[in-house]
């Protein structure tokens, strides 16, 4: 279950997040929006069951937010946070269908008991709904799907079928099935622009409409490590030929390839009864530890022994790699990996197949030192330059030995960036002090950093001695400051020139920071501050 929160208050949605206990809660991932625009975008991109949205946001309010949902039919839960508490706003959220109405100041318990209220909603809504009935028997074939590969009936007829009439499913232990069993290489798609859970998510749903022409999620498992994801899809070998599926295998193969960056590799069973599944997913794993680098092929299982080139290919060793980054040396690296291209050259397995599986090993060693190091994965690859090579790397032993290289050099000269503290610390001040004005957040300001989120506030907080949000209030306040003594604008304008948008957050930061409130502030020409 998704969860949005809006509010052009960056430390309102950082409070709300992270002190929710989703797991508690049953929320699986929280999104984030600033204003109304990008709310809507959001919602019509993610379709999240739950939202928190504050009223007074710039670009498009939070009432907007509220009518779009509204006039466009999205099923959500939708819950009001604003300092409004003018009944007009409440008749008009009542009136486009929030379930929720909390001023703020608010206090925590309150918000946790109206997000509870909002769950047990959706679940009555999806228990009662018009697509209820396909929900619940897509969750029970899978499941079963699901036992039945991890052998808990058994593997016999008898067995199978008292599980399938026990889940109320009307199959039969020895109906014919083939299955394709496809797996993925992550690391190209999580260095664009997903995330793992929309990525599975998303990857799943394929093969489903693809091979089985299902819209659901009925008849695909599955499962992932950090690089990899496997797909096992069961497709009823009544009315689907192995010629048919594996025309479906290309279509899928196309989308792939297409809508998110990967090339996956597909296996095809031999048709098989149902209460047999658990052998033949053993076999389809065993197969697929051979055949995962083949990037876009598609073989039938009984063509496994025609594999050879890339089982001969030498791998470059990650540890090894790890060790010229932190000697600094480019030029060990230069010649470790000549000697790993002379190697495939050597083996006569020359192939851009195999090229491309070196690129691809060669970007997930890279990509795991940064991960290690708290370094943004993404940051690597803006580099247009990097991109440009990337994209010639798997055509020649030569043109992935340049790729290597510079690879090799954006990674050390991120890692020299992180590992000045110092350096990190001016790089964020400097850009806050530039950009205090400006709707800045976390991860704007980790990005100028090459850090990630965390490790920055981790920094931050060690040599600053506060964080950042505290920050970039002092700028704020230190700016407001100014302007209340030397200008005579209204306090609505100084809180907009010092970077808030909303005057009553504004109050409330200046007081808390200040013991006064701008008014009083400015009457007592900066006098009575507390210390």
């Amino acid at each position: 279950m998704k969860l949005l929160i809006c509010d052009d208050d960056i430390t309102t949605v950082d409070v709300i997040q992270n002190q929710l206990d989703c797991s508690e809660l049953g929320i699986t991932r929280i999104l984030r929006a600033y204003n109304g625009v990008t709310a809507k975008e959001i919602i019509s991109a993610e379709r999240p069951e739950l939202i928190l949205c504050d009223i007074g946001m710039p670009k498009c309010n939070g009432i907007e937010v509220l009518k779009y949902i509204y006039e466009s039919g999205i099923e959500t839960e939708f819950c009001f946070l604003t300092c409004y508490e003018d009944f007009e706003y409440a008749q008009t959220a009542l009136r486009y269908g929030a379930s929720n109405y909390i001023t703020k100041p608010f206090d925590f318990e309150e918000l946790k008991i109206a997000l509870q209220r909002m769950i047990a909603a959706v679940k009555q809504k999806r228990s009662t709904g018009p697509n209820a009935h396909q929900d619940q028997y897509d969750s029970v074939l899978n499941s079963v799907l699901r036992q039945l590969s991890d052998g808990m009936y058994g593997g016999d007829r008898e067995g199978t079928d008292a599980a399938l009439r026990r889940n109320g499913l009307s199959l039969a232990a020895d109906s014919r099935w083939r299955i394709a069993f496809s797996c993925a290489d992550m690391t190209d798609a999580l260095k664009d622009i997903w995330t793992r859970e929309l990525l599975l998510y998303t990857y799943g749903r394929f093969h489903d409409e693809a091979l089985a022409h299902y819209v659901g999620s009925a008849y695909t498992l599955i499962n992932a490590d950090d690089r990899f994801m496997w797909c096992s899809c069961f497709v009823p070998a009544d009315g689907c030929s192995e010629e048919e599926l594996r025309r479906r295998c290309d279509d899928l193969m196309t989308l792939c390839i297409d809508q998110m960056s990967i090339r996956p590799v597909i296996l095809i069973s031999e048709e098989f009864p149902l209460y047999t599944a658990a052998e033949v997913q053993r076999n389809l794993f065993a197969g697929m530890r051979r055949m995962r680098y083949y990037a876009g092929k598609v073989l039938p299982f009984r063509e496994l022994d025609t594999l050879s080139a890339l089982d001969a290919a030498p791998l470059p060793d990650g540890a090894q790699i790890y060790w010229y980054l932190k000697k600094h040396d480019d030029e060990g690296f230069h010649e470790y990996i000549h000697s790993i291209v002379r190697g495939v050259a050597a083996s006569g397995h020359y192939s851009h197949e195999v090229l491309g599986h070196l690129r691809r090993e060669l970007i997930n060693i890279f990509l795991g030192c940064l991960r290690d190091n708290d370094l943004p994965t993404a940051q690597i690859f803006a580099d247009g330059a990097l991109s440009a090579l990337d994209a010639k790397a798997a055509r020649s032993f030569e043109d992935l030995e340049r790729f290597a290289r510079a690879l090799f050099a954006a990674t050390a000269a991120l890692l020299q960036r992180a590992s000045d503290a110092d350096d990190i610390i001016a790089r964020v001040t400097a850009y806050i002090q530039a950009n205090f004005r400006e709707n800045i957040d976390r991860d704007d300001v980790a990005a100028v950093a090459y850090i990630t989120p965390n490790y920055l506030s981790k920094q931050f907080r060690s040599k600053m001695g506060m964080n950042l949000r505290e920050y970039i209030n002092q700028i704020r306040v230190e700016e407001a400051k100014r302007l209340l003594l030397s200008t005579n604008l209204p306090v609505s304008e100084v809180a907009g020139l010092a970077g808030y948008e909303n005057i009553s957050y504004f109050s409330t930061v200046f007081r808390k920071r200040t013991g006064m409130s701008p008014v009083d502030w400015r009457n007592s020409g900066g006098g009575g501050e507390k210390p």
